[in-house]
């Protein structure tokens, strides 16, 4: 099992007596209901449901790991810091102690499961993808241990996007409600849990309507990198853009991309997409994730 070592992702962690029952307060999911055996994904969500992170949620004791690209960590420790109040715990960028890797296939048992060694690494795998289980590794930053050298972010960021399992960047952030980045959908979301920032709005466009905006899977016809947070146009509509860039990452010379978009324009057949680099215009081959956008709530159990 090769590991290649993530440069744009690091590691917050929240540790004391209170870790669990603090951050079962502040996530969209529910983290007290989960075993070390569990990986889950979360929100941390304005009081207005709209995501400034997303974390993949690991736990070990009274140590809870939220794996999240680096450059919203800043943010989010002091974010989360400000709620602590009374908690008995603390919340620090942990990234200097642990670092983060991703792995092509694992020996998970299944999907978004967690096999910890005994020295505090951990093997936590993603959803299935051709057959496989990619993963993420969590491991001890000492100088016993060899540093990992072969770099994945690429890798790992476009098996994210096969997977339509959205996150969040510092250039998106406060961008998207949950569910119009497909987070209900990938079971970052429960909707039983209680109360949590920004949990009337997310409760709210799941139980009242129908949700108008998902993410979908898009590919450039142009090898020119392409922004998160870059707007996206619908041909024939030029007053308003029609969505945004969710994330983008270059794999194999081309642009692989989720797009946030309106769902029944995204799935009209006839209807194309593009954005625009300059004086270049990028058009965006579109297709779905692989699950149904039409559905809501979580497709995958988070109690798994």
């Amino acid at each position: 099992m090769t590991t290649q070592v993530l440069n744009r992702w690091g590691v917050i962690a929240v540790e004391g007596d209170d870790a669990v029952t603090f951050l079962q307060a502040q996530l969209s999911n529910d983290v007290a209901g989960m075993s070390e055996g569990q990986m889950r994904l979360a929100a941390l969500c304005t009081a207005k449901g709209r995501m400034l992170g997303s974390f993949f949620v690991l736990r070990k004791g009274k140590l809870v790991f939220l794996a999240t690209r680096k450059d919203t960590i800043d943010a989010l420790v002091k974010r989360l810091s400000m709620f602590v109040l009374r908690s008995k715990c603390k919340v620090r960028n942990a990234s200097a102690e642990y670092a983060l890797g991703f792995v092509s296939n694992t020996d998970a048992p299944g999907p978004m499961r967690v096999v910890w060694a005994d020295d505090g690494a951990a093997v936590a795998s993603l959803r299935s993808l051709a057959g496989r289980l990619p993963g993420l590794v969590l491991q001890p930053r000492t100088e016993a241990q060899t540093l990992l050298v072969v770099e994945g972010d690429d890798d790992f960021e476009y098996t994210l996007q096969q997977l339509g399992m959205a996150y969040i960047s510092q250039a998106t952030a406060e961008m998207f409600i949950p569910q119009a980045v497909n987070f209900d959908l990938v079971g970052g979301v429960s909707f039983s849990k209680g109360c949590y920032p920004g949990q009337e709005i997310v409760a709210r466009s799941h139980y009242l309507g129908k949700v108008k905006r998902r993410a979908f899977i898009a590919t450039g016809n142009h090898a020119m990198p392409i922004a998160a947070g870059t707007d996206v146009w619908q041909h024939g509509k030029t007053n308003e853009p029609a969505g945004l860039v969710i994330n983008a990452v270059a794999h194999q010379g081309r642009q692989h991309l989720l797009v946030e978009l309106v769902a029944d324009e995204a799935l009209t057949p006839g209807n194309g997409f593009y954005i625009t680099q300059g004086d270049t215009q990028v058009d965006l081959h579109l297709g779905p994730p692989p699950y149904d956008v039409h559905q809501k709530g979580n497709l995958f159990d988070t109690a798994q």
